[in-house]
């Protein structure tokens, strides 16, 4: 299987209690300022989260534009320092300098925010990359609501710099204490070998030179290492294991965290692991990178960004998706401009055109690299997009299909459509053509709210009167469809939709049995549309090409995981999402499976019930092969809980036979 490793792949978002060594830690890693935090000055909306990570922790950060006279405060939530006369406070810092130095401070406040009391201040002269760690002491140590502020004053008009803040920390500095304060391994990660991590920060005074750590997905062996290391008082360090996770697809939870510290234990216990849930997904699929583009037909400097997408776009035909959003700043702005185009400016915080974001990355006024295009591009997705859309007069007509190979929760899913190259919203830069210009967004800029599960196809249809927008050519559209996480911005895949009014409907009903070393799949034709064949996939190699027939039979030996797709084909390159089964180690359990057990009624929205069979067991597996329910000595089964599927019921009789029957459940 293939090693997913995708090195912008978004981290675990930290909340820390109140611990006995660390009252703060912050890493931004929402697409908004975390609950408790503030932020004071003119031009306070300045400020946003910037998924970059120039200040030296991880994406996300803090981001702010220093662009006029005055001085700004980050404000952090309250913390209680009673019996405390002192603190560590340490942050990541880069500085970028337009003009004349800037001044950085610390102060701490306990009348909420009334009376601010300096701790440590510095001139910022030159562009650079700062870690500062301060010891404060201030009159309001030992209080009970103590606020840290770190603030910026510039001393001159028109005077710009750009300020980025991660990894804000205050703690108590003991002899001895190391911090895990991240999980480094993704929320999704494909089947297969993966490598598991952990971030370590060093609250103590000592160095420290080694580590023991340990790695535990529950229901697993647990992994342990030693590691020879060496982290600086109030210093990180990443590490990875040597022996990595080999995970069949399910929902796992993930504990990591380390037990020793130089050899023994070190003094605060409380903060030496973490836990977050891992999904593992069935396959995976093509990625194709998403392309946002915030630009402006009366922005001067903005033509030669579009010129170098438009080379790098050529360059690489079919393996992108693409929205520009036309802005109406600088004035006049551009004529094109729409309110959802501005949702999105506000959701990515663009102050300056052009901007450029490719899988929300912010490439600000520069091109992609085609090696950062090409790490995406070559990054699986675990999610697919296809679908079609077609024009009738002024009406468009949207079908999208969605399916997703692991299971995520609550994530948008946008649709816009888009002309391919306008002309009449020219204004004052010498632009004349503009390729990709959002039109409308399908309900809305909002996008559309969903959860996921992992092998389960979800379709969105909208129908639009595009006659009230800017399109020049109504046969000159495109429809682009992406999922997103909306807190971390982060983009799982894109798509652009076929133009046809002929959809392509994906094979329904994909069911899986096994004997010995052998997998039949079998399949129903789509109950709308007319395939030419199909494509089906053995553990994401290819082994038939629009094959004519409705079943398969694959030789699956040496794994008790295996995953099969098949796609429908609809000729001119046009075919379907693929569904999708797995056999979940099942293969060589079946020599004494029984195929004759009858669930009725079936298919069923309530109680299924069966008979002839003495159960002693009952197993309920989903169509990805994954355990749903487990049931001992009944006739009857539950379904009221279940998604909408098909489902294999499996009885295990007191003879010790297996009887098996597929089940289909609506609601």
């Amino acid at each position: 299987m293939k090693k997913a490793s995708f090195v912008l792949a978004i981290l675990l978002s930290l909340a820390i209690s109140a611990r006995s060594s660390v009252y703060l830690f912050e890493q931004f890693d929402d697409s908004f300022l975390p609950n408790g935090w503030s932020v004071t000055g003119i031009g306070a909306d300045y400020w946003y989260i910037s998924e970059t990570d120039k200040a030296g922790g991880t994406p996300n950060e803090l981001y702010m534009y220093c662009g006029t006279q005055g001085t700004w405060r980050l404000i952090s939530p309250t913390v209680d320092l009673s019996g405390q006369q002192s603190v560590n406070f340490s942050f990541k810092l880069r500085y970028e300098n337009w003009g004349n130095p800037v001044s950085i401070g610390i102060a701490t406040s306990s009348n909420n925010g009334a009376q601010w009391h300096q701790a440590w201040t510095q001139n910022l002269n030159a562009t650079n990359n700062y870690e500062i760690n301060e010891v404060i002491s201030t009159e309001d140590m030992g209080n009970p609501n103590v606020k840290f502020c770190i603030f910026f004053t510039n001393s001159a008009d028109y005077n710009s710099s750009n300020i980025y803040l991660d990894d804000i920390s205050a703690f108590v500095q003991r002899d001895l204490d190391v911090e895990v304060q991240e999980i480094n391994v993704d929320e999704v990660m494909a089947s297969g070998n993966f490598e598991v991590g952990m971030r370590l920060f060093n609250t103590g005074s000592t160095t420290v030179n080694s580590v023991e750590g340990f790695y535990q997905f529950e229901g697993q062996a647990e992994t342990t290492q030693t590691f020879s290391i060496n982290i600086p008082a109030s210093s990180f360090a990443n590490v990875n294991f040597d022996v990595p996770a080999d995970l069949i697809p399910d929902n796992y939870l993930l504990t990591v965290g380390i037990r020793k510290v130089n050899g023994i234990e070190d003094e605060d216990p409380s903060n030496n692991s973490l836990a977050k849930t891992i999904s593992i997904a069935c396959a995976t699929t093509q990625r194709l990178p998403m392309f946002e583009h915030f630009t402006a037909s009366s922005c001067g400097t903005c033509p030669q960004l579009s010129n170098q997408m438009q080379t790098f776009c050529n360059n690489n035909p079919g393996k992108y998706t693409y929205v520009k959003y036309q802005m109406n700043w600088p004035a006049p702005g551009d004529p094109y401009y729409t309110n959802e185009g501005g949702v999105r400016k506000t959701y990515y915080n663009v102050i300056a055109l052009p901007t450029l974001f490719m899988d929300a990355v912010d490439y600000e006024f520069n091109p992609v690299t085609q090696g950062d295009f090409d790490e995406h591009y070559n990054t699986p997705a675990v999610v697919e997009i296809k679908g079609s859309y077609w024009v009738e007069g002024n009406m468009i007509h949207v079908t999208a299909d969605l399916m997703p190979f692991a299971d995520l929760d609550n994530v948008k899913v946008h649709v816009a459509v888009s002309e391919k190259t306008t002309h009449n919203n020219a204004t004052t830069n010498g632009e004349t053509s503009f390729h990709h210009v959002m039109m409308k967004m399908l309900p809305n800029a909002q996008g559309t709210t969903m959860s996921f599960h992992a092998g389960q196809l979800e379709t969105l249809s909208f129908d639009q009167n595009m006659a009230n927008t800017h399109v020049e050519e109504m046969d000159d559209l495109e429809v682009a469809v992406w999922i997103q996480k909306h807190d971390t911005k982060r983009v799982y895949n894109s798509r652009f939709l076929f133009e046809t009014p002929n959809h392509p409907y994906a094979p329904e009903n994909l069911t899986l049995t096994t004997s010995g070393n052998s997998i039949v799949a079998t399949w129903d034709a789509p109950s709308q549309g007319n395939p030419t064949g199909y494509n089906i996939w053995l553990d994401e190699t290819l082994v038939a090409e629009n094959a004519n027939e409705t079943s398969h039979t694959f030789s699956a030996s040496g794994s008790e995981f295996h995953c099969v797709q098949v796609q429908a084909v609809y000729g001119d390159e046009i075919v379907s999402v693929k569904a999708v089964a797995t056999t979940m180690g099942t293969v060589g359990t079946t020599e004494n499976t029984v195929e004759t057990l009858t669930l009725y009624p079936n298919p069923a929205s309530e109680t299924v019930h069966f008979q002839g069979v003495e159960a002693d067991k009952i197993l309920v597996h989903n169509a990805l092969g994954q355990l749903v329910k487990t049931l001992s000595k009944t006739n009857e089964i539950s379904v009221t809980d279940f998604t909408e599927g098909i489902y294999q019921v499996t009885v295990i009789g007191n003879d010790g036979l297996r009887h098996t029957a597929r089940l289909v459940v609506t609601h």
